[in-house]
């Protein structure tokens, strides 16, 4: 054999190099991924939000009642107008009942153009809606962001002409 033709192949060590060098790349790769990805639970719980105010909305028609959305900064609580006391009670229904975000996550309320300062709890004497379901399915003008508390991502849900409701595109960037 030549000198040359000796030196054919790669070594042991060398292939356990680079193993190790594409591996070091992968789980990079992944973890990169895994936090700068979507973010899931606010996906999530706008969906789920987007789903029981379709609900509730069906149930005002169904009922002929008046339904409410009252906001905290990190929750929500359906309410709905009692006629013959003429005051906003809390929804007694197991799918309508009052839920809390998950950690992290928060709410931003835009009403008519105005922003509304979200209280961090319920309060007893202010059991009104800050959005309203009527009986006939029309939702009050709102602009509702879910958001995780740096401000991004965040998602918005807002109400159309048509009655039905729009889930914007998640925003993950300043650009949006």
């Amino acid at each position: 054999m030549s000198a040359a033709g000796a030196h054919r192949g790669f070594t042991l060590v060398e292939m356990l190099v680079v193993v190790v060098i594409i591996g070091i790349m992968v789980v990079g790769a992944v973890l990169a991924l895994g936090v700068a990805g979507r973010d899931r639970t606010l996906e999530d719980e706008t969906r789920r939000l987007d789903a029981l105010l379709a609900y509730a909305r069906d149930q005002a028609e169904l009922q002929t009642r008046e339904y409410g959305l009252r906001f905290t900064r990190n929750g929500y609580t359906f309410i709905a107008l009692d006629a013959r006391r003429g005051a906003w009670l809390e929804v007694n229904d197991d799918v309508l009942r009052a839920r809390s975000l998950p950690a992290g996550l928060e709410f931003d309320l835009v009403l008519e153009g105005r922003r509304v300062v979200l209280d961090r709890e319920t309060r007893a004497e202010a059991l009104t809606p800050h959005i309203g379901i009527a009986s006939t399915g029309d939702f009050t003008s709102f602009e509702l962001t879910l958001r995780r508390e740096g401000g991004l991502p965040r998602q918005t849900i807002k109400p159309l002409e048509d009655g039905s409701l729009e889930v914007g595109a998640l925003v993950e960037t300043g650009a949006g």
